[in-house]
């Protein structure tokens, strides 16, 4: 960590270093434009003002007319009715106009009383914000064309309601004096009438001269702003690329000096870490290991690694996208940068793997961390698209004075117990113990993974058969044979399955493995001909996991386009176990190369004891009824009623069934009893190598289109 904190010193020194060289150069260039942008900016603020105050004074306007036509209303309403409430309506609607009146009244005195003018905009219904710019259009526009018209007709417009005014004042008086005489009320009327129909016409040129001078400043302020910006900035080009020209030599000097110190600098960090999460990458983490474990060794010092896998992490990535699932390494690689020590390294090993090594820690320490590394991450909750995940993480520790020096060893042994504490349950740690049974099985395994590798790259790989016997009267079959993978150690001695397939499925080698074996059947069956490809069937075990692999099944499909096979010469055998955990991969596989001409078989048929149920959705051909039901079939009555279910089950469904693992006279006749349909066990063939089979098998048939081939003379003497 203290590498790592010298040199995000060092690079934030070289960028401070590098700006103040250049900000003072930097400024000189944009300086032109940060005036033309003040000036351009400063030019829109005061045209929004003044537009927004020549819409203030158009709704004025629009409120002072109304006003108006509604003071008359109430007025004449008064005459006729001599209400005092017409009159008091009459008031309120006046003074809309005569507010108006007053602040325009206090704007023309040579010292205005702007709190009155204030007052006098609020009574005539101007909005308060709108008062200052009200203002400011006048007194700078009082005296232009447009606006002095507008104004002089505004007078005009008072002098209308003074008049208004002053006969609305005789009327009240009139009516408030209680005398009857229509004459004199007629006369008022008829002033209050002249006078609305002459403020009529003064009131639409007061509008229409309004909304010219509206246009006419809009216009003025958009070729004010068109003249200076078209001044501004070619006049800003010009400078600037006076300034450019000066500093240019100067910046491509500084670029050159600076250049190779940061490009060396990236690189380095680069190398060290992982781009995702910024924590420290595996090649470093294996370095700074390589020199703990020296300091260990000539220095009794002790270290702590730990390795760290995140339990639910695939179900982030399956369920919300890998953009989710970077975002959650992201975060869980900042949680657990919280929770271990200064100068320890934590770094991302690869996928959801992280690595931790605690220098100079002891053990007890190490257990305090690892248990706040584990409680962390089960309490962290990890929330996308709405949905929240719980993460937890199996952790394992290994304690690097405990005498494991090389760096395979203790990461080895790390990575054991890390798996340790998934088997036992996830979310928990687990520390390593040099002669644990558990994690020697486990790390056992793990190398079983290296020597897989190899042989598949050295071609270790065998095909051998085993043959199946037809032993029912209605199913003869041409020569059917079973293909078993085996496995060459490197002194070309056969190793068994059980030695190398748990961890094949374990480490997902499987795939690969079947893979090799299909190319490698279909280029010998292909090789037989006529003398033995085209007339028998071979049954080709796949894993579970390889049926729901798109690729695996493209890889298939190839194969029968670059082999000619009749159909029926090809039998894919899945365990009834994998066939059900992966229902709906196990039910496309087969229905996908059923289109192909291939058959199918259910190996290990009835373990499961959960079959019947998913038979009928299934297209397999044959049922191989399991071997812990077969070979007591003869001496057990359970196994004796489990074996007749399952082939009387079958053959309703018109499957034919295959008794595994016979194992003598007593069982096979057993079989036959009941109607099974074939026979398969060492006890009736061994296995052998792929071709040297075919051959025997062909042998006892002496001929290459037999209807079917026979068992053994001593095997069928014995079971008739």
């Amino acid at each position: 960590m203290l590498y790592v904190d010298i040199k995000a010193l060092v690079t934030s020194f070289a960028k401070v270093t590098q700006w103040l060289a250049m900000s003072k150069r930097m400024l000189l260039i944009v300086s032109p434009f940060l005036a033309i942008v003040a000036v351009l900016v400063w030019l829109a603020i005061v045209s929004i003002d003044i537009l927004t105050a020549g819409r203030a004074y158009v709704e004025g306007e629009s409120l002072w007319s109304k006003n108006q036509k509604e003071a008359v209303f109430h007025l004449l309403r008064f005459a006729e009715t001599k209400s005092e409430s017409d009159f008091l309506s009459y008031r309120k609607a006046i003074m809309v106009p005569l507010g108006f009146q007053r602040a325009r009244f206090e704007l023309e005195k040579s010292a205005p009383d702007y709190s009155a003018v204030r007052a006098g905009f609020i009574e005539g219904g101007t909005h308060p914000d709108d008062i200052p710019g009200v203002i400011s259009l006048y007194q700078r526009f009082h005296r232009v064309s447009y606006m002095k018209s507008v104004l002089d007709i505004w007078r005009t417009g008072d002098d209308f309601l003074a008049r208004l005014d002053k006969a609305a004042e005789e009327l009240h008086a009139f009516h408030q004096s209680g005398r009857v005489d229509p004459s004199r009320l007629g006369l008022i009327l008829n002033r209050i009438i002249q006078v609305n129909e002459e403020l009529r016409p003064w009131q639409n040129k007061f509008s229409t001269t309004l909304g010219e001078a509206t246009r006419w400043i809009r216009s003025t302020l958009f070729l004010v702003i068109v003249t200076v910006a078209g001044t501004l900035v070619p006049i800003g080009i010009f400078l600037t690329q006076s300034m450019v020209s000066r500093v240019d030599r100067a910046e491509r000097e500084l670029k050159e000096l600076k250049l190779g110190q940061e490009y060396a600098m990236k690189l380095a960090y680069h190398a060290s870490h992982d781009q995702l999460t910024n924590l420290v990458n595996r090649p470093e983490f294996e370095n700074r290991l390589r020199l703990a474990l020296h300091t260990a060794a000539n220095q009794g010092r002790q270290h702590v690694v730990m390795y760290l896998d995140l339990d639910q992490f695939k179900i982030v990535n399956d369920t919300c996208g890998h953009a989710a699932g970077d975002q959650l390494l992201r975060q869980v690689g900042a949680l657990l940068k919280q929770q271990v020590r200064e100068g320890d390294s934590l770094a991302r090993l690869g996928g959801d793997e992280f690595g931790v090594l605690l220098e100079n820690c002891p053990m007890h320490e190490a257990i305090r961390i690892a248990d706040e590394l584990q409680k962390c991450i089960a309490d962290f909750r990890f929330v996308s698209e709405g949905r929240s995940f719980t993460i937890g993480a199996s952790i394992g520790v290994v304690h690097i004075a405990d005498g494991m020096l090389t760096l395979t060893d203790v990461l080895g042994a790390a990575d054991a117990a890390c798996y340790m504490a998934k088997e036992k349950g996830r979310n928990r740690v687990q520390f390593y113990r040099p002669h644990d049974s558990e994690v020697f099985l486990r790390r056992g395994e793990m190398e079983w993974v290296s020597r897989l590798q190899r042989a598949l790259q050295e071609g270790r790989f065998v095909l051998h058969a085993q043959e199946i016997h037809s032993i029912g009267d209605q199913s003869p079959r041409n020569n059917h044979y079973e293909l078993l993978v085996r496995m060459l150690d490197e002194h070309d001695k056969i190793v068994p399955p059980m030695a190398f397939i748990p961890a094949a499925e374990r480490y997902n080698m499987m795939p690969m493995i079947d893979q090799w074996v299909i190319q490698d059947a279909f280029a010998k069956i292909n090789s037989l001909g006529s003398k033995g490809g085209a007339g028998g069937t071979y049954a080709i075990n796949i894993s579970g996991t390889s049926i729901g692999d798109e690729r695996f099944l493209e890889f298939v499909r190839e194969q029968f386009r670059r082999y000619v096979m009749r159909s029926g010469t090809i039998c894919f055998e899945l365990t009834e176990t994998a066939a059900i955990a992966n229902f709906d991969k196990a039910a496309r596989f087969f229905g996908e190369l059923k289109s192909l001409g291939c058959l199918f078989s259910l190996d290990d048929f009835g373990a499961g004891m959960s079959s019947f149920g998913y038979l009928k959705h299934l297209p397999v051909d044959f049922l191989k009824i399991d071997g812990s039901f077969v070979k007591d079939v003869a001496h057990d009555a359970v196994d004796l009623a489990m074996v007749r279910a399952i082939n009387d089950v079958g053959h309703v469904m018109g499957k034919k069934t295959i008794g595994e693992a016979v194992d003598g006279e007593m069982g096979l006749a057993a079989l036959r009893e009941i109607g099974v349909d074939f026979a398969q066990g060492h006890w009736l063939s061994a296995p052998g190598p792929f071709l040297e089979q075919v051959a025997a098998g062909m042998g006892r048939t002496g001929t290459n289109s037999a209807p079917h081939w026979a068992l053994p003379a001593t095997v069928l003497d014995s079971t008739t």
